[in-house]
């Protein structure tokens, strides 16, 4: 059984490098009963914000009140913080649930503040006992109760999860450390001489700060696997406090500190954060942040009154994204007679690109799929060809290896490939292009054999590495990719656009990795990475703040390249059978990705095979996406309104008929197949989901085939049909053409023969009016035409004969009418000469100028009624008709009875 890598380690921790670091509010619960002391109206009011602030403020206002310090809120517009008692004396808890304010008091202390307020109105905190102590306390459905964390001195609380319900916060021992927790657990980073636990997500991500050796504060980030983030503080700041208050799921952030320069608050993503200011306010002091980016705290004015606040960012300015689900729904990307499509970039509209294999196998040669169409590409001279990047524009980029085993970077532009090669480098390797900037992104080995990552003009050194790889720049300038240590381990990294560095780990628990790649980040910050065990398969790891494994159902490995804007990943993996799938997975809900999260083995035979599609897939399945995922040859069904069977080949051109539950389809597939579907239970599933039929390993005959094709000749084929006949059996097949596309197809539901090894299949095309349109076609069957089940024509020159002909009247003998076809291969005065068997002339039918073409049909051969010249009917007996023009004559009898 292969070896996983399991892996809880977080993305979260690239978010605070650049917010710096340091953290002393926690959240939690505690113990005791009180009343309420008073209960009071409140006011929300509209303050009018600078013309370049990017959110509106409102204040929160209670009458009577002048200390109203607003330190939590639900996502429902309630709030929490303390005030001061009636008469100015202590420090009381509040609650504004529903706009009804009301104050707290636990029974003899000294002061109650609440910290934080869960969306069902639970509230907690920790009030000062008589002897200066801090115990922690918790409101539930209006009474107040003590909570003291085990054998704790002291205890503060500063978070309620409303996912669990766990408390974190702060406990004293009884020799005076202060440790973290997060309910039952105790948090204790490395060095660390007190720390401070603040914020626990729904996920188990703990963040905080602690004090090391040194005095200084540090932020951390731990994981729900034991592992730490550390992120020092830069040292030129002296900086007395840092706390970090919030964050919510759109990886959005609020900070409180203060490096001498008065307490400021800064909000924002991780890389772009900005200084909050109420407008004119004293100091502005945020304390929560909202599912929906709002940030609520409390302000001071000049008279030292202080207001609560909630800021709400302005449409527009400050988007608020959804997080990187971690449940998703899967497509498979296929191009219908590739069997190895290794997607490795994707644009924001679904166009792809990547590499594959050459028609004959021999190399690997890049690709883009772009609006549908698969196009493949080759640098002249290159050994292989490989793109890594794809922008919203078309252009494509990675690199190819040239005839000496080297390494230069390429670039698609307007589908001409140029070579691109960092300044002074050796070898050059290119893996992102910036919609944005236009930035290439890579990385590139120097003349003393150093890898080195850029981005643009800007090369990336991490310390320490003797190897960087860099793999994408996203629209915020944030940069991801791997470097490998002294020791040879590898590491992934974001370098900020400020440029500050943090490295990511999977805690591979004593595994040896043989790589590690961040290979994307999306402007919400979620992203996709890739590692590889020794002695495992290739794995995908995808998140926002916890990277958990992604894997497409059935699949024997899964390698996920890219993320887009909207949380999709593409990649590639790779099914049972040893064919390569690019896939994209969607971000959805538990319940949507449960639904179709189903996964159905399927094994085709070589050869013919009915095949009931077991599972409805999340986007419709059609009969092309049906032969890129089975890797068959041809699809058919029997149509029942006509009770035909229908055919689709690669080269047709639409997707063809759509697949549905409950119907039988024939695939035929050239090697045995065993891959997977993924969906949902179909609605109208009535038969069993797969049934192979019976193969030969030299087949010489097939129970269905295909006969499909283009013609060429003609501007356009509305309206025309093909007719396909078996000289042997004289079946006959009809199709009709669609753009220039045929596919006649026959089958036998009994599995018996068809088709023949030798067999001749006669072709011809016949016009809208039913006129034939075509010189007759003879194809023999031949091995390769059984083993595909398909006969593939291309049929030229239609609607132009190769040369003028004239051919039999129909009906002969006849009585009183006939018609005289013929085919003119150049546009020619045309006159038809009718004479008795003494040669003379009985009639001449003066057809005119024709153009070149075929004159098949009764509405365009030439028409005899039976008479001479005189209009009399003549006798019956053998007479001859003669086609004359200026180029061409010839003759042919035909009879006349009565």
């Amino acid at each position: 059984m292969p070896t996983r890598i399991r892996t809880g380690f977080l993305f979260f921790m690239f978010t605070f490098l650049m917010c710096l670091n340091s953290f002393f509010l926690t959240d939690i619960e505690a113990q005791v009963n009180i009343a309420p002391v008073a209960a009071t109206q409140v006011n929300i009011t509209p303050v009018a914000a600078p013309e370049d602030s990017k959110y509106t403020f409102e204040r929160i206002e209670v009458e009577g009140v002048n200390y109203l310090a607003v330190t939590a809120s639900s996502d429902f517009d309630d709030y929490a913080g303390y005030t001061k008692s009636a008469d100015g004396g202590k420090y009381v808890a509040f609650t504004i649930i529903d706009g009804v304010f009301t104050t707290y008091h636990f029974p003899d202390s000294q002061e109650t503040r609440f910290y934080a307020l869960g969306n069902n109105g639970q509230a907690a905190g920790y009030y000062v006992d008589s002897e200066s102590k801090r115990h922690g306390v918790i409101l539930e459905d209006g009474v107040l109760r003590q909570y003291d964390f085990p054998d704790a001195v002291e205890t503060e609380i500063y978070g309620i999860s409303d996912a669990t319900g766990a408390l974190t916060g702060n406990w004293t021992d009884a020799s005076g450390v202060r440790r973290g927790f997060s309910g039952d657990l105790i948090i204790e980073p490395p060095g660390a001489t007190a720390t401070f636990a603040d914020f626990v997500n729904a996920e188990g991500v703990i963040v905080g700060s602690y004090i090391d050796a040194d005095g200084r504060y540090q932020a951390y980030v731990r994981t729900p696997d034991e592992r730490f983030a550390l992120l020092p503080l830069p040292k030129t700041l002296n900086i007395e406090y840092l706390f970090l208050h919030g964050i919510n799921d759109a990886g959005v952030l609020v900070i409180r500190l203060d490096w001498g320069r008065g307490s400021r608050t800064m909000v924002g993503p991780f890389d772009a954060m900005q200084q909050l200011e109420f407008p004119g306010a004293v100091s502005t002091q945020g304390y929560n942040i909202n599912q929906d980016g709002s940030v609520v705290g409390h302000y001071e004015t000049a008279d030292g009154h202080k207001y609560g606040f909630i800021a709400k960012p302005i449409s527009g300015e400050r988007p608020v994204v959804a997080p990187a689900s971690t449940t998703y729904t899967y497509e498979s990307i296929n191009s219908p007679g590739v069997d190895h499509l290794a997607v490795t970039a994707s644009s924001d509209f679904e166009d792809y690109a990547g590499y594959t294999r050459s028609p004959g196998g021999e190399k690997t040669v890049g690709f883009t799929l772009i609006d549908g169409v698969f196009t493949t590409y080759n640098f002249p001279g290159a050994q292989e060809t490989r793109f890594y990047a794809l922008g919203n524009n078309g252009q494509a980029a990675g690199h190819y290896k040239d005839s000496d085993g080297n390494y230069h970077g390429v670039i698609l532009e307007n589908g001409e490939m140029r070579r691109y090669d960092y300044p002074d480098a050796v070898q050059t390797f290119l893996y992102g292009y910036s919609d944005a900037t236009g930035a290439l992104t890579g990385d590139f080995i120097d003349a003393a054999g150093v890898q080195r990552g850029f981005s643009g003009d800007l090369i990336i050194d991490i310390p320490g590495a003797t190897a960087t790889h860099t793999d994408f720049v996203n629209a915020e300038g944030s940069i991801v990719g791997s470097y490998v240590d002294a020791e040879g381990t590898y590491h992934a990294y974001v370098r900020l656009r400020n440029g500050s560095l943090a490295t990511i780990d999977l805690p591979t628990k004593g595994l040896t990795l043989e790589y590690f790649f961040v290979h994307g980040i999306s402007d919400a910050r979620s992203i996709v990475a890739r590692a590889k065990a020794v002695g495992d398969v290739p794995r995908t790891y995808a998140g926002q703040y916890v990277l958990h494994e992604l894997e497409f159902p059935g699949a024997v490995s899964t390698q996920g390249y890219n993320i887009n804007q909207d949380g999709s990943i593409v990649g590639h993996y790779e099914s049972a059978d040893g064919r390569v799938h690019g896939f994209i997975a969607r971000p959805v809900d538990q319940a949507v990705s449960e639904h179709f999260s189903n996964a159905y083995t399927v094994t085709l035979s070589k050869g013919l095979n009915m095949l009931s599609v077991p599972l409805a897939p999340w986007t419709p399945l059609t009969a092309k996406s049906l032969v890129g995922i089975s890797g068959a040859t041809t699809v058919i069904t029997l149509d029942a309104e006509t009770q035909r069977f229908v055919a689709w080949t690669p080269s047709a051109p639409d997707a063809g008929f759509s697949i549905e539950g409950g119907k039988g389809y024939i695939v035929n597939v050239p090697e045995a197949r065993n891959f997977a579907f993924v969906g949902a239970a179909w609605t109208n599933q009535t038969e069993a989901p797969a049934a192979p039929a019976i193969s030969t390993e030299m087949p010489k005959e097939a129970w269905a085939f295909v006969v499909a094709g283009h013609l060429a000749g003609k501007s356009a084929f509305d309206g025309y049909t093909v007719t396909v006949r078996n000289l042997r059996t004289n079946t006959k097949m009809t199709a009709s053409v669609q753009d220039d596309y045929f596919a006649a197809a026959t089958a036998d539901l009994a599995e018996r023969s068809v088709v023949k090894l030798g067999d001749v299949i006669e072709v011809h095309v016949l016009g809208p009016d039913g006129n034939v349109e075509s010189q007759t076609r003879s194809f023999k069957v031949t091995p390769e035409h059984i083993a595909n089940a398909v006969l593939s024509v291309n049929l030229d020159n239609i609607g132009q004969p190769m040369q003028s002909q004239l051919l039999q009247n129909y009906p002969n003998p006849f009585n009183p009418e006939t018609w005289i076809p013929y085919q003119l291969s150049e546009d020619s005065p045309v006159s038809i000469g009718i004479y008795d068997t003494t040669g003379q002339l009985v009639r001449t039918l003066l057809v005119g100028h024709q153009a070149a073409g075929f004159y098949n049909s009764p509405e365009r051969a030439a028409y005899w009624d039976g008479r001479n010249a005189l209009g009399e009917r003549v006798a019956s007996g053998v007479y001859f008709y003669q086609l004359t023009t200026p180029e061409f004559q010839q003759t042919r009898r035909l009879v006349i009875v009565k």
